[in-house]
């Protein structure tokens, strides 16, 4: 099963100054990495933007929410800014990212052509995922899945924070509408950012081929190569770091995280630069509507200046027949609550059988990794907590050296690619450490 949120298709492609005076607001941006929170706040205008903040949030993932959360507040507070909703950018690593050429669909038909393909985009079978799509250069759609647990996941760990959510999306996404945010679109760009893992991602475009996107362990030749084979540019095209081609602030200068400032220019202007958001449009939280405050009378008066008094008596029509329709709706209430009642209780039954099968199946093949553990870590060492998920298992404990047991744990015939989560740390006894070892035969990542 699938979700779908539905992005406008159009409107990242209004040229200026049109689209410049719809730029009016403040923008408060987090790119969310494997470790820490990159957020920033700016204050957008027609004639540039400025930043009103920005703070990094460390070890977000280990530390209770409402503590960080409190850091983000206090920085929405410095800023001038407390009412703004976040526009969250997930790491590139749990969003698959495609684009699909699909010349001659027109803009009504889009969401329905792009739904008969999502089951063959993802690996995930009949995992229930979220995705969103957005038109790009040509006749290609930008199209970002995600595992629907993920991002109930982002949505739980922000409200724990605090941190309302007006969109969580993906990075090429805001890269896109960011660099048409004030001006046309660039003929060719080739550019990368490196995440605090090390990853490097890569993002280009070019006027033969649209939109490129990909992800790759660290900085290296041949995926650039890749790109510009894929963009049609030249063997000699220079690739760019992305904070060097989004756009800059009013005094010249650049944020220090690339994507927040790219996602924080988004949520400052919604409806200038449209992008693919994968939260539900009914758990979507929107701006102060102070901000539209100036645009609104600026229409209101252009409007009053066309409108004439002719238009009263269809208005006046057009009031009956709508109260001739709700007063249709009214009689047909009943028989859709009950439909709507009937429905919930199905789903709600569908779902607790699901859930009932997969922790039958789950059970033993549990209890296995639980006695292997058991087995390999025998005293001294000593866990804390194991988190056995259907890839993976994360293992926190103390040991008087850390090193060996991810030599230790690749040998069992149940792990492989054991690997530290974090910087192993003195303790009284030895050294406390949280290893990450997948589940021999899993494929997949759907650890945080």
């Amino acid at each position: 099963m699938s979700t779908a949120t539905l992005q406008a298709p159009i409107g990242a492609f209004v040229r200026p100054p049109r689209r410049r005076a719809a730029i009016f607001g403040a923008g408060f941006g987090i790119a969310v990495g494997a470790g820490s929170l990159e957020a920033v706040v700016v204050r957008a205008r027609p004639g540039g933007a400025a930043l009103l903040g920005s703070r990094t949030i460390r070890d977000f993932r280990i530390r209770p929410a409402a503590e960080w959360g409190a850091e983000l507040a206090a920085l929405l507070a410095e800023a001038g800014e407390t009412g703004l909703a976040a526009t969250v950018v997930l790491p590139r690593e749990e969003v698959i990212v495609r684009v699909l050429e699909l010349p001659g669909v027109a803009d009504k038909d889009l969401q329905a052509a792009v739904e008969l393909q999502v089951e063959t985009l993802h690996p995930w079978g009949d995992e229930e995922v979220a995705w969103s799509f957005m038109r790009v250069r040509g006749a290609g759609v930008l199209v970002g899945l995600v595992r629907k647990t993920a991002l109930d996941a982002c949505e739980t760990l922000f409200a724990e924070a605090g941190i309302q959510l007006a969109a969580v999306t993906f990075s090429p996404s805001v890269v896109y509408a960011a660099l048409r945010f004030w001006n046309s679109a660039p003929a060719a760009v080739l550019c990368f950012a490196t995440n605090d893992r090390g990853r490097t991602e890569i993002y280009g475009e070019s006027e033969a081929r649209g939109i490129f996107s990909a992800e790759m362990p660290a900085h290296a030749a041949r995926p650039f190569a890749i790109a510009r084979a894929e963009l049609r540019l030249a063997a000699d095209f220079a690739e760019t770091e992305l904070a060097a081609v989004l756009p800059a602030l009013s005094d010249g200068s650049s944020a220090a995280s690339p994507l927040a400032w790219a996602a924080a220019l988004c949520g400052a202007a919604p409806r200038a630069a449209r992008i693919a958001n994968l939260l539900p449009a009914e758990r979507r939280v929107s701006h102060k509507r102070g901000q539209y405050i100036l645009p609104a009378v600026l229409g209101g008066l252009l409007a009053l200046a066309v409108i004439g008094v002719f238009l009263v008596f269809p208005e006046l029509d057009a009031r009956r027949y709508r109260a001739e329709l709700d007063a249709a709706a009214r009689r047909l209430e009943p028989s859709v609550l009950r439909a709507q009642s009937l429905e919930k209780k199905a789903t709600a039954e569908r779902d607790r059988t699901a859930q009932l099968d997969d922790l039958r199946g789950r059970s033993q093949a549990d209890l296995d990794i639980l006695n292997e553990l058991t087995r390999l870590l025998a005293p001294p060492a000593w866990s804390s907590s194991v988190e056995i998920y259907p890839d993976s298992v994360v293992i926190t404990g103390e040991a008087e050296q850390a090193a060996p047991l991810l030599r230790l744990l690749d040998s069992s015939p149940l792990f492989q690619n054991s690997e530290f989560v974090l910087p192993v740390a003195r303790a009284t006894q030895g050294e406390q450490f949280r290893i990450r070892t997948m589940r021999r035969g899993r494929a997949g990542r759907t650890t945080p």
